[in-house]
């Protein structure tokens, strides 16, 4: 699995051809965009020819849908490894959740082209509506799963509140604040928006997320 200091590279030594064809559509969706990236483009990027890459994906939009699966899951698993190290300290998991989206890494004008072509993507490709589904439900899950726990550790019950609906609105916010950052990176900078983030999520589920 790649890691996010090199996911705008291509392995070209790799054997596997579609994690080849799959790098380089990621590469060139990052640096021209969806509209600039072309089958041409992307084979370009892998180093064959058109005709090779077409002979494994029947066009540009069933090779970024493949894309947008792996590169998702490579996100949902890193995420999931890093909550699951912390497994006993829910406030913990919470913490490396938040901080995690706003690292430099995470953030800029190139992974705004990959996901804005992704997005655009889930409106006409029925496959990648359904994967994106599936990816979303799932940090919702991971993220209800931390506040229940969060909870038990602050001695309040979860019974009392919509645990469902605050999941949501946490991922709205984030997803709302990693999309400006990446717009506006002057004004929006990791400091800033972990305040925003840690003073609406305290607020709205009555826990004490910095307490550790």
């Amino acid at each position: 699995m790649k890691n996010s200091n090199n996911i705008f590279e291509v392995d070209h030594a790799n054997d596997d051809k579609k994690q080849v064809f799959i790098d380089a559509a990621i590469c060139s969706l990052a640096n021209h965009g969806y509209k600039g990236t072309t089958v041409r483009q992307i084979a370009k990027y892998a180093k064959v020819t058109p005709g090779l890459l077409t002979h494994y994906y029947e066009g540009k939009e069933v090779l970024i849908a493949e894309s947008y699966k792996y590169l998702a899951k490579q996100f949902l698993d890193n995420f999931q490894d890093k909550i699951d190290e912390q497994e006993s300290d829910p406030l913990k998991a919470l913490q490396i959740f938040f901080e995690n989206i706003f690292e430099p890494d995470n953030l800029g004008a190139k992974f705004l082209r990959v996901w804005l072509a992704f997005w655009t993507l889930t409106l006409t490709e029925p496959d990648l509506r359904d994967a994106h589904k599936e990816i979303y439900n799932q940090y919702i899950l991971s993220i209800e799963a931390m506040l229940k726990e969060a909870y038990k550790i602050q001695n309040i019950s979860p019974d009392i509140k919509n645990i469902n609906s605050l999941a949501i609105g946490i991922y709205a916010l984030l997803d709302g604040l990693w999309l400006e950052c990446c717009l506006d990176p002057d004004e929006f900078d990791k400091k800033k928006n972990l305040d925003i983030v840690y003073n609406f999520v305290e607020k709205t589920t009555g826990l004490n997320i910095r307490l550790t």
